[in-house]
């Protein structure tokens, strides 16, 4: 909704007004409303620009009043418009007293979600005039409801008594032998973290480092130990994905697949087809490409994959990978941070858990220290702050066949021995887990065959 199209009741600069004069009296009032109020909660674009100058100003132990938010500002133009220093000098004399700004700050973030309702639902409509289809537009209204739910300043409370039951029930289960999350195929993986339903993954790679392979392979794993999984491919056409899975059942190397192959491994290719089509593994049409239109066929499989014995149901959805999933902003930064929150709703409702794949920042190949971390992950902080957990999967073997061998005798050594231990291996880095330690776990990989698996005999997977 356009910002000249509200009408009076969708916004107070009254109580703008209020807030700001407060604080700018008596700068401790701002802590009391700083968890609630954000910029983008002021109709008045200059009031959100001077909010942004206090919550600077604030958060660096700096003096705010009316002289030093008239010196910060005193190049823009709006804030001249509306008379500068002057303006912030009569916000103060006019300010009720500050006992107040708690009731004033609830009523700017509630005006602020019925204008942000009222918009989406404006576009929604306009966009069902113009062709939409119906499920995405209702799945991407459940999530806009859903959203609403997780920001309500309204209480929304549960007994102590009925959340330890809860988990107490859980801890039973447990112990009677049940796995609560998703095996990803990978014992030393599952030691340290858990795909339990409702929670959100990000993993992230460099190129080639096989991040889609590792998913793949997760997804195999839980497919064949009776969980339903969805699989959404943005990257790559479906039969490319199909060829990848058969690849790592059959062990025909994945480059094999588009030359003519011998009797027998066409054999292989054709058993390995036969124990996949009875997986209850499904890849999502390429036309999914935004988040309402995931959770709109996230519930139809939903539907269609009902628990039965040993068949836990749909339990685990996969996206690669994340910065391909359409979303709505001025910015690609602004599109992607609500990506990365949207998937977190998706989990919820879909009460699976997401494994949603990232790429990371280029430029790290060039570093000496190859290893990625929580700042190398591209687009977002979102990206970090929004998933339970954050895994990188890192291949030193890449990075080491690439580099010139040292012409030293003991560089050379060092860096042969370097290679040969890391042949065939890959690091599995934990960065986030909001359950779990940081650290990494050693895995095998055969990157031809897109596998990833547990080292034979390994005793001690888990380092910090």
């Amino acid at each position: 909704m356009k910002h000249e199209q509200i009408s009076a009741g969708m916004y107070s600069i009254e109580a703008e007004q209020q807030v700001l004069g407060a604080v700018l009296a008596v700068n401790d009032r701002y802590h009391e409303v700083a968890s609630m109020l954000n910029p983008e909660h002021f109709w008045d674009p200059v009031h959100g620009l001077i909010w942004k100058n206090i919550a600077a100003r604030v958060t660096r132990d700096h003096l705010v009043s009316p002289v030093t938010v008239q010196t910060d500002l005193a190049a823009n133009e709006g804030f001249q418009e509306i008379g500068g220093g002057r303006y912030l000098s009569n916000m103060v004399t006019a300010s009720v007293s500050g006992s107040e700004i708690k009731y004033y700050a609830k009523m700017l973030v509630d005006l602020h979600g019925r204008r942000t309702l009222a918009g989406r639902l404006e576009q929604l409509a306009g966009e069902l005039q113009n062709g939409r289809g119906a499920d995405d537009a209702a799945a991407e209204l459940e999530l806009l409801l859903h959203e609403r739910e997780e920001t309500s300043a309204e209480p929304r409370t549960m007994s102590f008594l009925k959340a330890q039951t809860l988990a107490l029930k859980q801890m039973q289960e447990v112990q009677e032998g049940a796995v609560l999350g998703v095996p990803t195929g990978i014992r030393a993986l599952d030691e340290v973290v858990s795909l339990n339903p409702k929670r959100y993954t990000l993993l992230g790679g460099a190129t080639s480092m096989g991040k889609t392979g590792l998913a793949l392979s997760i997804a195999t794993a839980a497919a064949r130990a009776g969980h339903g999984v969805g699989f959404v491919t943005l990257e790559m056409p479906e039969e490319d994905l199909a060829n990848r899975i058969n690849s790592s059942v059959s062990m025909v190397p994945y480059k094999a697949y588009d030359r003519k192959m011998s009797e027998n491994t066409w054999r292989d290719v054709i058993e390995a087809a036969k124990e996949l089509e009875s997986l209850p593994l499904e890849v999502f049409s390429d036309r999914v490409r935004d988040v309402p239109a995931i959770l709109s066929e996230g519930k139809k499989l939903k539907r269609k994959m009902v628990p039965n014995g040993e068949f836990k149901g749909f339990r685990l959805l996969v996206i690669d990978y994340i910065q391909l999933v359409r979303g709505k902003g001025e910015s690609a930064h602004v599109r992607l941070a609500q990506v990365a929150n949207d998937l977190k709703q998706v989990a919820k409702q879909l009460d699976v858990h997401v494994l949603a794949l990232a790429q990371i920042d280029r430029s790290i190949g060039a570093r000496e220290d190859t290893r990625p971390a929580l700042r190398d992950l591209r687009g977002s902080g979102d990206l970090e702050n929004a998933p339970d957990n954050v895994l990188f999967v890192h291949r030193p073997e890449y990075y080491l066949v690439r580099q010139t061998p040292p012409k030293k005798e003991e560089e050379r050594a060092d860096w042969e021995a370097e290679l040969a231990h890391w042949k065939g291996m890959a690091e599995i880095i934990v960065g986030k887990a909001r359950m779990g330690e940081i650290g990494s776990v050693k895995v095998a990989c055969d990157m031809g065959t897109n596998r990833f698996f547990d080292i034979p005999e390994q005793q001690d997977g888990w380092a910090f």
